[in-house]
């Protein structure tokens, strides 16, 4: 009787490691300790359909005026608290912008399509600055979220854990280990694999999303043969009590 106890409470400790392990994010095999991890980013470059916010300013009030006559900003619902109607690149990587013309940014960072503006507008104006904001940077978070959809980020930079806390948490039946990223290049669609409860994520280039990723979260095996016994469970219960029902009405017909 003791032996099956030991193996009952042995099974406990091992099913509670096990859920741990599953739930977990960002774990190490070393002890914790303060640990700086090196960013490796990618800088994302500008693609048609893009949307950016540009503003020229300068110490002149009129000069500024002239040169955002359409920017137009108020309070809604883009995350940050601010939405912004921008300039959209065109199909064959232009923006419009006011006075100014046509300029081609596809394929530079936001920083190098800065510079390339400001050194036209500055021909116009000796001050010229510009502002310059990717008001498109959108993520698609489906599967196993506790809120999954479509959300806008509010800055040019987000990594993948600020992604997972707009979607509420991944979801109790949703594969940490195993999540999958979606992103669209100028050449095609690359798929991307990221393990959610490695500490090395911090570290990799899989850790910032870029604009139009979808992540995907898959559920477990087990979930899905949870949810078929359920299904049956209620299938069979309906054939039991439908068969028990006619049992009763020919003992009470007879």
């Amino acid at each position: 009787m003791k032996k099956i106890q030991y193996l009952l409470i042995l099974a406990i400790i091992l099913f509670s490691s096990c859920s741990y392990k599953r739930f977990t994010y960002l774990q190490t095999s070393k002890p914790e300790t303060d640990t700086l991890y090196k960013q490796n980013l990618i800088l994302y470059k500008l693609q048609p359909a893009d949307i950016l916010y540009v503003k020229v300013l300068s110490l002149d009030k009129n000069v500024t005026e002239m040169f955002n006559q359409d920017v137009v900003s108020n309070f809604g619902s883009y995350s940050g608290g601010i939405f912004i109607v921008g300039h959209s690149v065109d199909i064959e990587g232009n923006v419009n912008l006011p006075i100014l013309g046509k300029i081609y940014v596809a394929g530079l960072t936001i920083d190098e399509a800065k510079q390339k503006i400001e050194q036209l507008a500055t021909t116009y104006v000796n001050d010229a600055r510009i502002e310059l904001k990717l008001v498109s940077f959108k993520i698609s978070m489906v599967g196993e979220f506790n809120h999954p959809g479509q959300y806008t980020i509010a800055n040019d930079r987000s990594n993948i854990f600020e992604a997972i806390a707009l979607a509420g948490d991944v979801s109790y039946n949703g594969n940490r280990r195993n999540v999958l990223i979606v992103r669209a290049l100028n050449n095609g669609t690359k798929t991307i694999r990221v393990d959610l409860t490695k500490r090395e994520l911090l570290s990799s280039q899989q850790y910032f999303l870029q604009p139009n990723d979808i992540v995907y979260v898959e559920p477990y095996k087990t979930t899905v043969f949870r949810l078929r016994v359920a299904d049956y469970s209620i299938f069979l219960t309906l054939i039991t009590s439908t068969i028990t029902a006619i049992l009763l009405i020919n003992n009470a017909t007879k």
